[in-house]
């Protein structure tokens, strides 16, 4: 290695670690945030109205105290009939309260303090947007995401950064490495899924008939959520459950394979839990064989795989003859 390639690889890794060092310090620091979750249950019909539940969780998800919070909750087609609002006692609060709106003042929250606001409201629509949120704070506004979407995955990235940087620099300090850089960053970029913020995908569907508790699980969790595994694991517990939890998921379901960007494949499984419902249901075979024909049309081998695996399908041996007719004919030979 001559003269001007030590240079050159002093310059960069040096430039790497002030680089690297700014990142960590920046992500290290304390931040202040404040976040809440909003559900909205499925509308409880009257003669001429419709009842709705609210339900927002305000929560001081950074490192720092937030000093005069204000939470509006305001409608604009609908009249409160009821709301609690469930708040630390030692917590200053003044709350202010009428028939369209609800005005929450909080003197000072803590890293980690969360308030919780419940409404049911009136409206002669079943379609209800449900109430505008206004959530803000002392220099910060309020953000709509996960409660707990707090910096608890932060020692993995700072491990990632520091790592890329390394593999930055060692592909800097070498033509080759220079030369090989581009296509390994094209690589690794067309390479990635679009996949999405499933978690909150499905804790839309699952909220918007009548789950909200499932969809807080979902909006708290820190886990990665795969479409095809969620897809079979709902379905899975649809299936212990009554005949109003069964096709409730089958809607969820039905949401879940509209989302944009979701995988063929991840598609498929969703059509397929929803014939495996329909099949528990004891649906008429033209409903299950219409879901299935959409499975198959999606990812062939993979339904089929899980047809002829599957007890929900084997336990009705004369119904599983007609989705695999081939397999059948063979066991009988």
């Amino acid at each position: 290695m001559n003269w001007k390639s030590i240079i050159a690889t002093a310059l960069i890794t040096g430039l790497v670690t002030i680089t690297t060092g700014m990142v960590l310090f920046w992500w290290q620091s304390e931040k202040s945030e404040l976040t809440y979750n909003s559900i909205k249950s499925i509308p409880f019909d009257e003669v001429s109205n419709s009842l709705f539940i609210q339900q927002i969780e305000i929560h001081n998800s950074g490192d720092r105290p937030i000093e005069d919070v204000v939470l509006v909750v305001s409608f604009t087609d609908a009249f409160i009939e009821k709301s609690r609002i469930i708040i630390d006692k030692a917590i200053s609060h003044v709350k202010d309260l009428d028939k369209k709106s609800i005005t929450l003042k909080i003197d000072n929250l803590n890293p980690n303090e969360e308030v919780n606001v419940s409404v049911m409201y009136k409206t002669t629509s079943s379609n209800s947007s449900g109430a505008a949120i206004s959530l803000r704070g002392k220099g910060i506004t309020g953000k709509l995401i996960g409660a707990d979407a707090k910096n608890k995955k932060e020692p993995v990235w700072i491990a990632l950064i520091a790592a890329y940087a390394g593999i930055f620099a060692f592909f800097m300090s070498t033509k080759r490495g220079r030369v090989l850089l581009p296509f390994v960053a094209k690589s690794f970029i067309m390479g990635r899924s679009l996949g999405g913020d499933q978690k909150n995908h499905i804790a839309s569907a699952l909220s918007m008939y009548g789950y909200p508790e499932k969809a807080k699980e979902y909006l708290n969790s820190n886990a990665d959520r795969q479409y095809w595994v969620e897809a079979d694991l709902l379905s899975a517990e649809a299936l212990s459950g009554d005949e109003k939890k069964k096709k409730d998921y089958i809607k969820i379901l039905h949401l879940i394979s509209k989302i944009p960007n979701i995988a063929t494949t991840s598609k498929a499984i969703a059509f397929y839990n929803i014939a495996r419902l329909n099949v528990s249901l004891e649906s008429e075979e033209e409903t299950i064989n219409e879901y299935l024909d959409l499975a198959r049309n999606l990812d062939t081998t993979e339904i089929d795989d899980r047809i002829s695996r599957d007890p929900v399908f084997l336990i009705n041996k004369e119904f599983n003859n007609t989705l695999n007719p081939d397999r059948a004919t063979a066991a009988c030979s």
